[in-house]
């Protein structure tokens, strides 16, 4: 009787987890690149935390903005959540029509950040970011420089910094910071805008070198080059930063286990590794403080980009 019972419970066990409803985490982007890699780093290392399974879903188009929406219109029962960039929440909605607004998901934990790095020509007149302003101001919309496409973040950043300062350059539109890395080092454009990884072995080599981070503060990758403060603009900051998202009306009980869950993981040594390698750093954001971060984010984007005549018509 009694090995029957151990029976019968472990095939209680293996039904219930066989019939167990995965906690679906949508990657709103294909597969591969930094954003869906680090994801599923973080969603493995997140997976103890959770009494059911964590399946990574790729829901790509439109800027992220389709895999957003799907997640928007989910039941809030903790079993869907994104995991975001700052593209589909605080840039694609003034660049393009989308089917959420702010109020439709509680931003629920940031994992990371990592700014956003401008590089010249060796031979340009200039050794840091005071410089490299001083030179637009002298040269109105005479220098180039490459991002990430008309709208994207680099280049939203980017105008903001310019804003900010009252100085101009050309924007050169690319499909990503590989492009844009390579319309740079062959000398078709003056300036590389993008994340820290493609550049960083020439400027190792002495093939470029980096005068401003998008961020705040200054950053462990890049500890020499200047940052906003060094400006004096920290408040201008535009950072590529992660976070997981749920939709609106999800229980206070099931935000504060996935919140738990996933800064566990985000701090694991995997996890921890995943962004070293890529030149990016754990930060941990969450509740009012975090909605409070991509309210001002959103809003000072959606001025930047109706200056730039990028609003949806």
């Amino acid at each position: 009787m009694k090995f029957m019972s151990a029976i019968a419970v472990a095939a209680y066990a293996l039904a219930a987890s066989v019939c167990a409803e995965p906690i679906k985490l949508i990657v709103p982007t294909a597969p591969g690149g930094g954003t869906d890699g680090y994801f599923r780093v973080v969603a493995r290392e997140a997976a103890p935390y959770f009494s059911d399974p964590i399946v990574v879903v790729n829901v790509p188009g439109a800027g992220g903005t389709i895999g957003v929406a799907q997640m928007v219109n989910s039941p809030p029962d903790g079993h869907t959540l994104a995991a975001v960039w700052l593209g589909p929440v605080t840039v694609s909605p003034h660049t393009m029509k989308v089917q959420y607004t702010p109020n439709d998901y509680i931003p629920v934990v940031q994992l990371s950040i990592a700014p956003y790095v401008i590089c010249v020509q060796n031979d340009f007149p200039a050794s840091d970011g005071k410089g490299l302003i001083e030179a637009f101001r002298r040269n109105p919309d005479k220098y180039t420089y490459g991002t990430d496409g008309a709208g994207g973040p680099g280049h939203m950043g980017t105008a903001r910094i310019l804003r900010a300062m009252n100085v101009s350059a050309r924007d050169v539109p690319f499909k990503g910071a590989g492009e844009t890395l390579t319309a740079f080092l062959g000398g078709h454009i003056d300036v590389y805008v993008g994340s820290i990884p493609p550049i960083l072995q020439h400027m190792k080599g002495g093939k470029a070198k980096c005068l401003l981070v998008t961020s705040a503060d200054r950053v462990a990758a890049l500890p020499n080059v200047s940052s906003l403060r060094d400006l004096g603009i920290p408040g201008e900051e535009t950072i590529l930063w992660r976070a997981v998202l749920a939709p609106k009306g999800t229980s206070p009980e099931n935000i504060a286990k996935i919140e738990s869950g996933f800064e566990k993981a985000a701090n694991s040594p995997a996890s921890r590794k995943f962004l070293e390698d890529a030149g990016e750093e754990v930060l941990i954001r969450k509740g009012p403080e975090l909605r409070a971060s991509i309210d001002r984010e959103y809003e000072a984007l959606g001025k930047v980009a109706k200056a730039l005549n990028l609003s949806p018509q």
